[in-house]
């Protein structure tokens, strides 16, 4: 959904915790708008980007139902921080419902967290 905000460059585990490493598009459009002198990932699409992400894991399509922690702690600026890695943990996956805590960072450093559970959305059947 947001194709120009940021591209997946890996994705792998270690130990219960999927990583996927991933450098912001300081040229996206979203930082025209939030603000085009000093660039800054705005926290709705860092909450689209883990949610990817985490579609990306689990193979299915979500639904945010309910955020548990939501913490901007460093702002994230794309020209000074462009590679990250998003650390998710998930600690319930069924058919239903996904459930996860989420930390977007680099090395030590910590820019932001989530914790969320989610709906499974179900596939949309047409009728012919």
């Amino acid at each position: 959904m947001l194709s120009d905000y940021y591209t997946v460059n890996s994705r792998r585990t270690e130990d219960e915790t999927a990583i996927f490493e991933v450098s912001l598009n300081p040229a996206s459009v979203v930082y025209r708008g939030h603000f085009p002198d000093m660039p800054v990932a705005p926290g709705v699409c860092n909450i689209q980007l883990i949610k990817e992400c985490v579609e990306q894991l689990t193979g299915r399509r979500l639904q945010i139902s309910h955020i548990a922690r939501c913490r901007l702690t460093t702002l994230l600026q794309p020209q000074k921080h462009p590679d990250l890695q998003v650390r998710i943990r998930l600690l319930e996956h069924t058919e239903a419902r996904v459930s996860a805590q989420t930390v977007i960072g680099q090395g030590e450093a910590t820019y932001f967290t989530l914790a969320f559970d989610a709906h499974v959305q179900q596939p949309q059947h047409r009728n012919v």
